[in-house]
């Protein structure tokens, strides 16, 4: 019977998605079950993953998709009571699944629990919580940037949100091609338009703004009522807010 989905998004991590897999595969039993929902990659790396999926070792969905509904795609598609998401393939992990497993059914049973690194928040955004919750919550919204920063608010309206330092991610792809300033300025365009529609402010009082973002700031602005609105009212939110944070005590601390 499975128990836990291990539920991941995907889009062209050629270099390291083998790699990837076989990091978590080589610590989970048949009580876990892997999801994969590909966004038609170009690079070669959907091969890889038909060939895990012929092997039984993952459930494979390719469809085209924003990164919100590819989340929600693979959350429809898994079967466990408990829905691990973010363990996506641009990183390598450390074999402490079980342990961080164990933190969250210890300290965090029933919530919507966020693990971040020590460090550097960004590099690592794991999502763990009930099938129960998340379905009850509305799930993933279609959404490119900020869709993992709208469920944890909608739980934390509810009270059922909490987040901990426990670094799982060990090697990680930077992605030197979005490095390129086409690519970044397309990226930047995305994350200005969705935060929008979330009702964010696309600026920090006082943060220094160049030129280059005004103007695509701009263009978001005008864009932005043609597509879905998830303005819920809900005001600010900080997912690392102290008075939600939970001290690890595993060795993923």
């Amino acid at each position: 019977m499975v128990r836990h989905s291990i539920c991941i998004t995907h889009y062209n991590n050629g270099p390291t998605v083998s790699a990837s897999l076989q990091s978590i595969i080589s610590q989970i039993d048949h009580t876990y079950e892997i999801v994969v929902v590909d966004n038609m990659s170009d690079d070669g790396s959907e091969v890889v993953l038909r060939e895990f999926a012929s092997e039984g070792k993952i459930k494979l969905i390719v469809e085209r998709c924003s990164r919100g509904v590819g989340r929600q795609i693979a959350f429809e598609n898994a079967t466990g009571e408990y829905i691990i998401a973010n363990l996506d393939m641009d990183d390598t992990f450390k074999q402490e699944l079980p342990e961080f497993l164990k933190f969250y059914h210890d300290k965090c049973e029933g919530k919507l629990l966020l693990a971040t690194a020590d460090k550097e928040r960004w590099s690592q955004n794991i999502t763990l919580g009930p099938r129960s919750l998340i379905a009850d919550l509305g799930g993933w919204r279609d959404l490119q940037w900020g869709e993992d920063w709208d469920l944890w608010r909608r739980a934390g309206r509810r009270g059922a949100y909490r987040w901990t330092t426990f670094s799982l991610a060990q090697g990680i792809n930077l992605h030197e091609e979005r490095r390129r300033a086409r690519v970044k300025l397309r990226q930047r365009y995305a994350r200005y338009r969705d935060m929008l529609r979330l009702g964010r402010d696309i600026f920090s009082p006082g943060e220094r703004v160049s030129a280059s973002q005004r103007a695509i700031a701009r263009l978001a602005r005008l864009t932005s009522p043609f597509y879905r609105s998830y303005n819920d009212g809900l005001g600010p939110f900080d997912p690392y807010d102290s008075s939600c944070y939970l001290v690890p005590d595993m060795g993923g601390s």
